[in-house]
């Protein structure tokens, strides 16, 4: 059963707000080995604080940066970010941290 409103069967697809306006298309990403569920199109704050709620960074979210796996280049916490399904990340400590 779907359990995304808008979505396919598999849970992935458009999904629709409480406006009627369309959000976006939801994937499955992970951060440091952490799977999560974001829009294609996602703010790399939201990718963070999603991440951290999973586990996947300590402190603060302004202490990193992400980067993707496959690609170089550090992608910023107030960039925009398009990803696709099954995408891997690393999310990485700016500077000195709690952890680092």
């Amino acid at each position: 059963m779907n359990d995304i409103p808008g979505g396919d069967e598999g849970g992935t697809g458009p999904v629709v707000g409480v406006d009627g306006v369309t959000e976006g298309v939801r994937v499955q990403i992970k951060v440091n080995g952490i799977t999560i569920e974001v829009t294609e199109e996602v703010e790399v704050r939201e990718v963070l604080d999603k991440a951290k709620d999973g586990g996947a960074i300590e402190g603060s979210v302004e202490e990193y940066i992400i980067e993707r796996v496959e690609k170089e280049g550090e992608i910023k916490i107030g960039e925009t970010v398009t990803v696709r399904e099954h995408e891997e990340f690393l999310a990485v400590p700016t500077g000195k941290t709690e952890v680092a």
